[in-house]
């Protein structure tokens, strides 16, 4: 009787691993095959890769195809997308810590035709090239075909597409200065020096920012700083911050070539973004540093009453220090700015 118990167990065992090991059909095609992100956000002339299909367990290998591009508000095709510009375009990967000519630069560039959006056969990963510049501001309906060995489904509205204009720079800090004693190297620092006054304005508690872009320039930062007066500081003015036995990062870290004038200082970038995202997770990342010395400072103003918008009012502090200037910025699109830098502070005359 045991004996006869365990073959019943034995063949009930093994019954269920054969059934357990039925082969599942090769080629299952969902009909839930969708993108992680609902809209897909863009921005008008800026690279972007998003992540692939998620395939909801069908199984590869998929050729995905893009079927149409709609415009969400009145579902017509958006030929926009359809038609290729010429873009700038890598064929090596650039690396901004040895690509340091412009020769090396263009070595690895080339120019080639390209639609606004292409889509990664095999992933479906959605790649957003620079000729996205040409397409209107607006929310469009992406319609997908998906094939494996079994067959092919098409997939319409699979997600929205989001088409926004960008950000031309970005501010990642409030700008500020902090004082420096010449005499023992001591600093000396003013409440609210790091508060932003108005966004809206790019003005901190004592720096204020004014940028302009020209799409047509060649990628180029022009820096220039000004005092209160609107005096404008020498290029070489603008001296590296040390820090022990090197220097803290400038704009010049970031860029192929740096040229100094005499009221400003030039930076060739090879690609927007500027700096290269590459500097994000390096120490200090994007930040930059300046030192003004006191040869240049016959003043500074600093706030005394502080409640904006409503009031603010400054005094004068007569000592000569040294400047010690940061601030972060981002540069989303090619082209040449003018970066100009007001500080509240004097500059003394006849020095240059």
């Amino acid at each position: 009787m045991k004996n006869l118990y365990k073959i019943a167990v034995s063949c009930f065992l093994l019954i269920a691993v054969f059934a357990g090991c039925k082969k599942v059909e090769v080629g299952y095609l969902s009909d839930n095959i969708r993108y992680g992100s609902n809209p897909v956000v863009a921005d008008r002339g800026v690279f972007k890769i998003v992540t692939g299909i998620i395939p909801d367990n069908s199984t590869p290998p998929f050729k995905v195809t893009i079927l149409n591009i709609r415009n969400k508000a009145t579902g017509k095709r958006e030929e926009a997308f359809f038609k290729p510009s010429e873009v700038t375009v890598w064929k090596e990967k650039y690396d901004p810590t040895t690509d340091t000519t412009l020769a090396l630069i263009e070595a690895k560039r080339a120019k080639e035709m390209k639609l606004p959006l292409e889509v990664i056969e095999k992933s479906g990963q959605l790649m957003f090239t620079q000729a996205t510049e040409n397409v209107p501001v607006g929310e469009y309906l992406l319609d997908l075909e998906v094939e494996n060995p079994k067959g092919k489904k098409q997939y319409e509205g699979v997600t929205t597409l989001q088409i926004k204009d960008p950000l031309f720079f970005e501010h990642i800090n409030a700008p500020y200065f902090i004082l420096v004693n010449p005499s023992d190297g001591s600093s000396k620092r003013y409440p609210h020096d790091v508060d932003w006054f108005d966004i809206s304005k790019q003005q901190s508690a004592n720096t204020t920012f004014k940028v302009t872009r020209d799409a047509e320039g060649p990628n180029q930062i022009i820096l220039k700083v000004y005092d209160k007066n609107g005096a404008v500081f020498p290029g070489k003015a603008l001296e590296r911050r040390p820090s022990g036995d090197t220097f803290l990062n400038t704009m010049a870290t970031f860029a192929y070539k740096t040229t100094v004038t005499e009221n400003s200082v030039i930076h060739d970038y090879a690609q927007a973004r500027f700096p290269d995202v590459y500097w994000d997770n390096i120490g200090n990342g994007i930040l930059c540093y300046y030192r003004i010395y006191d040869k240049y400072i016959e003043s500074v103003d600093f706030v005394d009453v502080w409640n904006p918008p409503y009031k603010i009012t400054y005094k004068t502090d007569p000592n000569p220090y040294i400047l010690q200037i940061r601030f972060g910025m981002k540069f989303n699109l090619p082209g040449t700015y003018l970066v100009e830098m007001h500080l509240t502070a004097t500059k003394k005359p006849g020095v240059n």
